[in-house]
């Protein structure tokens, strides 16, 4: 019951932040849509502040459950691996969710920098390591061109990957709306990526027909 009441309290104010905005937003509305005292809610969150990082936090850690790749499928296939995960991923920041929360962050980051900080420090940073030690199970499997920065190269291929689309469609733009738009840009993207870092020519993509 514990865990569901959590459960509740933040999905309501992830909706709620994400709709009307932090500042707008009010511990006492999130108690009364989600139907519970406002004192339980304390009990929890002894702030507004502190209720919002941990929607940030959660929002970070169900990316990184959802696309990080087992540790079989990064030993066997790490370009394959990497694939999916970028794919995965990209579902994950174009969802109704994450892009509420990231107008959220564009309207009201001047006035709150510490809250800013705090989304990248638990969902961009988390997200750019797990794309780097990915890219890193690459290179040690020899299959990228020697002298390439892996950290350096890992920030381009996500910010191919997954900014520009996320950009996008912040500015308004409808786009990679189905499950085939997104499949057809990440592939295009993909082989264009990867043909200046890999030591060998990129085969064609195959996460979009043997997803996880």
């Amino acid at each position: 019951m514990s865990e569901e009441l959590d459960a509740l309290i933040l999905k309501t104010a992830t909706r709620l932040f994400g709709e009307q905005g932090y500042a707008a937003t009010s511990v006492e509305q999130i108690a009364a849509v989600a139907g519970v005292g406002k004192q339980t809610i304390y009990r929890r969150h002894p702030s507004k502040e502190s209720l919002f990082k941990t929607v940030i936090a959660e929002l970070g850690n169900s990316f990184l459950r959802a696309a990080s790749p087992s540790a079989e499928m990064v030993s066997s296939d790490p370009l394959q691996a990497l694939y999916k995960t970028m794919r995965m991923l990209l579902d994950l920041i174009l969802s109704p969710e994450t892009l509420s929360l990231s107008r959220t962050f564009i309207a009201e980051g001047w006035r709150f920098p510490d809250l800013v900080n705090h989304a990248g420090a638990h969902i961009f940073d988390p997200l750019e390591k797990l794309t780097c030690t990915l890219l890193t199970a690459v290179s040690r499997a020899g299959l990228l061109k020697a002298g390439c920065d892996l950290e350096e190269t890992s920030q381009m291929l996500a910010t191919l990957c997954l900014g520009g689309p996320h950009q996008q469609v912040l500015f308004g733009r409808r786009v990679l709306l189905t499950a085939q738009d997104r499949d057809h840009y990440l592939d295009h993207a993909w082989r264009a990526f990867m043909t200046g870092i890999l030591a060998t020519p990129a085969p064609p993509p195959s996460g979009n027909r043997d997803r996880r």
